[in-house]
């Protein structure tokens, strides 16, 4: 009668994790679109987001216009950039509206998986109540906030990886070859979200093979089934991998390694304090100082305990439990990650934060580990407090804990406290504009820069087309949110076509008047050029792009007024004028 009884308590509790977890979710989810429609409906978008949404605009464009074939075609042979999250957001436009407040739509779902796959995760470790906890954390965590409300691949691969990683603790040690399958569809599904994350590929094989440490041996039995994972994986992200191999390695090793990481962070001597730290530096950002110091202090009284008590870490000749070969899985996933973030010094925008819930969940596990219960019971309390303050700062309505304030850290530098803005207001402030209170939505003056672009691009076709020629169309000048990205993106959103937009670039060839006429000549000639007033951050001269105009022919045709009061002109060249 007892044992019954004490079934139906666990039972019972399950229920109840699972249920404050959908709360969780319910929540959050509700807050999400709230701030959605009071910050993201004026179809404002950021530099980034707003190449990602032509993907998925022309995904759906060409199944809507064309067919399944073209739909598959344009999928398929996008290069570099990972399909999934164009793929499914294209799929959901007849729900949610096809536009740019409907694409923002799709990213809650990942953001739902995410906290259900962090939980369970969790709870393959600990209990149900620390796996509650730690799905909280990571559904409050500054970073992951921020992207959910953002059109960005960083949050789809969050979500996919970690739910890789729950389903490697599920497969029991890879016995149970249902689990090795998810695994390995899943880790596909992760290199699909992002590019990038082909990085992290090692660290998934590292965490394979902790499952190797877990019960009786059965190496046949585990070699098979991670064969069938990795098979699963090859056969689900083969075929686009294989597809578009140059523009992706091209991407990768350029972007990371090459003359294309120089834009995106500063070199360090791989000896220096800098050079090790630098990827700190970031995931401090990501986390905030209140989340990232509450789960030091839990590292650290959870490693006090264990050398007080002279506990052995490493059990070598004897079989591993599933949930400690778990935790060494996610300590390897942490450690490849910052290490291979750390030997980049492009910073990109969210590299870590796929990882950061798999930190989060060795968070919560070391503070379920310590033996004195206040100390777990006050750990755990600190958790909450900081993610209930998290969702506050984050909510856009209590200014006192928006307010954007960070502390100097000796060693590494400016870290946040709090700071409620979203990365779309963080964009107009980067770009020197005044935005008011945190807690109100953008001034309505940056609610016409889409339009803008659209006139812009509108205008630019119906001349190429009245005049017999393709429209080859170049930014001229360097603006933080009048950009190439947003051209294209009004190309697709309101004409429904792909037009390919470049801008000049001051380096690495320096700001030079031939400098511009060579990039106006190449890759190909360029026959519109669009040139504005400069903001105050730009690097572009504007007097010295003209006089490369003028030299190739090019004659200012058509002017625009910016939303902020600055000019642009539409410079065009005449066919056939000599180079």
């Amino acid at each position: 009668m007892g044992h019954g009884s004490e079934a139906q308590r666990r039972r019972g509790w399950t229920r109840t994790a699972d249920a404050l977890v959908a709360g969780i979710v319910l929540v959050t989810l509700v807050l999400h679109y709230v701030w959605l429609e009071r910050f993201r409906r004026a179809d404002v978008v950021e530099w980034d987001e707003a190449g990602y949404m032509q993907f998925s605009l022309s995904n759906f464009d060409g199944l809507h216009d064309q067919g399944l074939w073209t739909f598959v075609k344009t999928v398929a042979g996008r290069e570099t950039f990972g399909p999934l999250f164009p793929f499914v957001t294209s799929l959901t436009y007849p729900i949610v509206g096809r536009g740019v407040f409907g694409s923002l739509l799709v990213m809650p779902l990942f953001f739902a998986g995410l906290v259900g796959a962090t939980f369970g995760l969790t709870r393959r470790l600990v209990s149900d109540s620390w796996g509650v906890l730690a799905a909280l954390t990571v559904a409050t965590l500054p970073a992951v906030t921020d992207y959910t409300r953002l059109f960005h691949f960083a949050l789809p691969a969050t979500a996919c990886l970690t739910a890789a990683l729950w389903a490697l603790v599920r497969s029991d040690g890879l016995r149970r070859v249902g689990w090795a399958i998810a695994f390995g569809v899943l880790a596909a599904l992760t290199i699909l979200s992002r590019t990038m994350a082909v990085a992290y590929v090692p660290a998934l094989a590292l965490a394979a093979g902790t499952q190797f440490l877990v019960g009786a041996p059965e190496v046949r039995l585990k070699l098979r089934n991670l064969a069938i994972a990795v098979g699963a994986a090859a056969l689900l992200a083969g075929p686009w991998y294989i597809r578009n191999a140059r523009s992706i390695y091209d991407y990768l090793v350029g972007d990371a390694y090459g003359e294309g990481a120089k834009a995106f962070g500063r070199h360090y001597p791989i000896a220096s304090w800098g050079y090790w730290t630098k990827e700190l530096r970031l995931d401090l950002s990501h986390l905030g100082l209140p989340l990232a110091s509450a789960l030091l202090l839990c590292f650290s009284v959870a490693l006090a305990y264990l050398v007080a008590r002279h506990r052995r870490v490493l059990r070598l000749g004897r079989p591993w439990s599933v949930r400690a070969a778990g935790v060494l899985a996610l300590v390897l996933v942490v450690l490849e990650g910052y290490l291979v973030l750390t030997s980049s010094r492009n910073q990109g925008t969210g590299f870590a934060l796929p990882w950061l819930p798999a930190l989060v969940v060795l968070g919560v596990t070391a503070a379920a580990s310590v033996p004195a219960r206040s100390l777990r019971v006050g750990l755990a309390s600190l958790l909450v407090v900081v993610s209930l303050l998290g969702v506050v700062s984050k909510s856009g309505w209590f200014e006192p804990l928006a307010e954007v304030r960070a502390v100097s850290v000796p060693g590494l530098g400016t870290v946040p406290v709090t700071n409620g803005r979203g990365i779309i207001q963080g964009e107009f402030v980067g770009a020197g504009y005044d935005i008011g209170p945190v807690t109100q939505p953008l001034p309505a003056i940056h609610r016409e820069w889409l339009p803008l672009a659209r006139d812009v691009v509108g205008w630019s076709l119906r001349r190429a087309e009245q005049r017999g020629e393709p429209l080859n169309l170049v930014l001229g000048f360097d603006d933080l949110i009048f950009s190439n990205s947003r051209l294209i993106l009004a190309a697709q959103l309101w004409f429904h076509q792909f037009l390919p937009v470049d801008y000049l670039r001051s380096f690495p060839e320096g700001d030079t008047v031939a400098s511009y006429r060579r990039q106006l000549l190449s890759p190909r000639p360029q026959n519109a050029l669009v040139i504005g007033d400069p903001s105050p951050r730009a690097t572009i001269t504007r007097w010295k792009v003209e006089a490369a105009a003028r030299q190739l022919g090019f004659k200012p045709v058509k002017s625009f007024a910016m939303p902020d009061g600055r000019a642009m002109r539409i410079w065009w060249r005449e066919p056939g004028t000599k180079s």
